[in-house]
């Protein structure tokens, strides 16, 4: 018997792609806003995920920018909109 998951209300599953990126990504320590070899290894993949996104919704990696919350978000929509 197949399983069919109905609650994605509380969580979603993952595809195995994701899972797999999201794993990758945890491996890979470093603040991407710093010079050293770790640093560029983390900016080198925040800048691979904005121009991954950027292709899936048609717009330009430049356009694209991460927030490190909801309310963050928010202050940059409503500063944006003034």
């Amino acid at each position: 018997m197949s399983r069919h998951y109905l609650d994605h209300a509380a969580s979603t599953p993952l595809r195995p792609e994701a899972r797999s990126a999201m794993l990758a990504a945890f491996e890979a320590t470093g603040n991407a806003s710093s010079l050293h070899g770790s640093g560029r290894r983390a900016r080198a993949l925040l800048e691979d995920a904005r121009e991954q996104l950027a292709d899936a919704v048609g717009a330009h990696p430049g356009e694209v920018v991460f927030t490190g919350g909801g309310t963050e978000a928010n202050h940059l929509l409503v500063s944006g909109a003034a």
